[in-house]
């Protein structure tokens, strides 16, 4: 009876071992399918590290990006900004990515998280946030060659420049300034890909309160104390429409002004009259003093 017991526990303990084996087993396979795995492009991330850029060590890595203005929803005066939502779309050559063939596929979202990507800020942003609904707007894009597209939904307010002068014909001088945090001239290169046409969306924009004039591109150097950093510059002026402000303010605040002469004009015995537009005391004050 002593024995038969032992070989039973026996049996159970090697049971349970083999399961508890297979459970780890299976619990690392999940940890493996929660990083980027792909059918067919399981090389991708064979050896790949995230926290290192391309060429880690090499080259600078070469960004070619462009905008998509969406739209331009406010322009204040008294902040001195102007609040925008654009398409931030950029490339750049990952060689650790590159696969066989001659597609290209789109990833999800969330696995952004599992690749390297720039770190590209707004200069002179005073408020961004990027759009979540429903799930963050983020997309990557991979090409066979290694090229990375990586594109991003954001709405920005911007410090703007306001030149009040020639107040109500004036001008603003806008400017979005796009620039890496932590790699300098050294590490990152950042190009327009197609000088002016990088940039679209600009030309059908329609603003009640003003017209843009023109725009361009420029690329320009930044000097800190940490490196030197390229920076790329969209710049757009904004001229007023005269004619708006003409209806807007002037025409209302003369019918304004002529609708509170009106109280003097109506005959002094004409009370219900002068109730009814609200000038009833003055008029009796009126008569008082003849």
């Amino acid at each position: 009876m002593r024995n038969s017991l032992n070989l039973t526990f026996l049996c159970l303990s090697l049971f349970a071992g083999r399961m508890c084996s297979q459970g780890n087993q299976f619990n690392v396979e999940v940890g493996r399918s929660d990083k980027l795995s792909l059918p067919g492009f399981e090389n991708l991330t064979v050896g790949y590290n995230k926290f290192l850029r391309p060429n880690f060590d090499g080259e600078p890595v070469q960004i070619a990006p462009t905008l998509d203005i969406a739209s331009i929803s406010s322009i204040s005066e008294s902040n001195m900004d102007n609040t925008a939502t654009i398409y931030l779309r950029q490339r750049w050559t990952d060689p650790q990515l590159v696969f066989e063939g001659n597609k290209s596929i789109t990833l999800d979202a969330r696995l952004v998280e599992f690749l390297w990507v720039l770190d590209t800020y707004i200069v002179e942003s005073k408020k961004s946030f990027l759009h979540e609904v429903t799930l963050g707007k983020r997309l990557i894009c991979l090409f066979s060659n290694g090229t990375v597209l990586y594109v991003l939904r954001i709405t920005t307010t911007v410090a703007c420049n306001v030149d009040l002068s020639k107040y109500p014909i004036d001008t603003h001088t806008c400017q979005l300034q796009l620039e890496s945090w932590g790699y300098d001239g050294n590490d990152m290169e950042f190009s327009w890909m197609r000088s002016n046409d990088s940039v679209c969306g600009l030309e059908i924009q329609r603003l009640a309160q003003y017209t843009i004039q023109q725009y361009f591109t420029l690329v320009t150097r930044s000097q800190q104390e940490i490196g030197n950093y390229t920076r790329l510059i969209l710049q757009f002026e904004l001229r007023r429409n005269v004619l708006y402000f003409i209806l807007e303010t002037y025409v209302s605040s003369t019918f304004l002004v002529v609708l509170s002469w009106i109280s003097f004009w109506i005959s002094l015995d004409s009370v219900p009259a002068r109730t009814c537009i609200g000038g009833d005391a003055e008029g009796s004050g009126r008569s008082q003093y003849y």
